[in-house]
Parts: structure tokens; C-alpha cells; sequence
């Protein structure tokens, strides 16, 4: 029996989202480890997962985490495993024509060079002289 977990988590940096994903691992049937960035949401995805040895893991280090929900997750039937096969096709083929058109696209466009460097000239100050004497020497 496949088990989806919901956990909430506050998951603010990578290196949380890090530990987090790897205390999830470390459990004992877990399969998969997702995360939801814009929920902060950790699903858990195993055979059996026992849902509190894997909540009393994650609360010594996040001490806010809670569980959101636990489901049991059915095999996808055939008629949907077909839909998602001709999605995909659909996808790859409409991918296919996006690249057509780009290369056909950029054989058509003139070469343009780049840019040329933002480069700041200084003026060059020499010292300017009032009273020039060539008479006068320094001994």
C-alpha cells in the first residue's frame, strides 16, 4: 500500500530544504521526496511509511512541522498511463516545430557584432607653466 504524506514545513533556504529532504530519505519505505516552494509542503511518497517515526525525525529539527494530510496513493489505470503518453507525444512534437522555426529563424537574421565595451577615456592634464623664463637657471 503506497502512501503520500503532506508535511508542512517552514522551508526558508536550501539548506533546510536540504536537511529536510534527507531526514525524509533516511525513513524506512520511503520511495520519493518532493517539495512545494510556494506551500512549503514536503510529500513523501512510500511503501508503509510510518508517519510518526517520520514527523518525530523531522520535529527534532524543525520543532513547527506538522502533518497536513496522508492519503493512500492508487496506480495510475491504463486510460490515463494512454492520455499521458499522447500528452507527451503532443508535447515533444510541438517542441520539434519550436526548433524548426528558430533554426529556420536564425538562418534568415543578418550576423549583428556585439556591442562594443563601455570604455571611459580620462583626459591627460600637463602642467601649465605662467611664467616661462629660459634666462633663469638653479645652481
Amino acid at each position: 500500500m503506497k502512501q503520500k504524506v503532506v508535511i508542512d514545513i517552514p522551508l526558508n533556504t536550501d539548506r533546510g530544504r536540504s536537511k529536510a529532504m534527507k531526514i525524509a530519505v533516511t525513513t524506512k519505505g520511503v520511495t520519493s521526496v518532493n517539495i512545494d516552494k510556494e506551500k512549503s509542503h514536503l510529500v513523501v511518497i512510500g511503501e508503509r511509511v510510518d508517519s510518526f517515526e517520520l514527523m518525530k525525525s523531522l520535529k527534532k529539527r524543525f520543532r513547527c512541522a506538522s502533518i497536513v494530510s496522508v492519503e493512500e496513493v492508487k496506480p495510475p489505470s491504463k486510460d490515463e498511463e494512454k492520455k499521458k503518453e499522447e500528452e507527451k507525444k503532443k508535447k515533444e512534437e510541438e517542441e520539434k516545430k519550436k526548433k524548426k522555426k528558430e533554426e529556420e529563424e536564425d538562418k534568415c537574421k543578418p550576423y549583428c557584432p556585439p556591442n562594443p565595451p563601455c570604455v571611459q577615456y580620462y583626459p591627460v592634464c600637463q602642467p601649465v607653466y605662467d611664467n616661462y623664463n629660459p634666462s633663469c637657471s638653479i645652481l
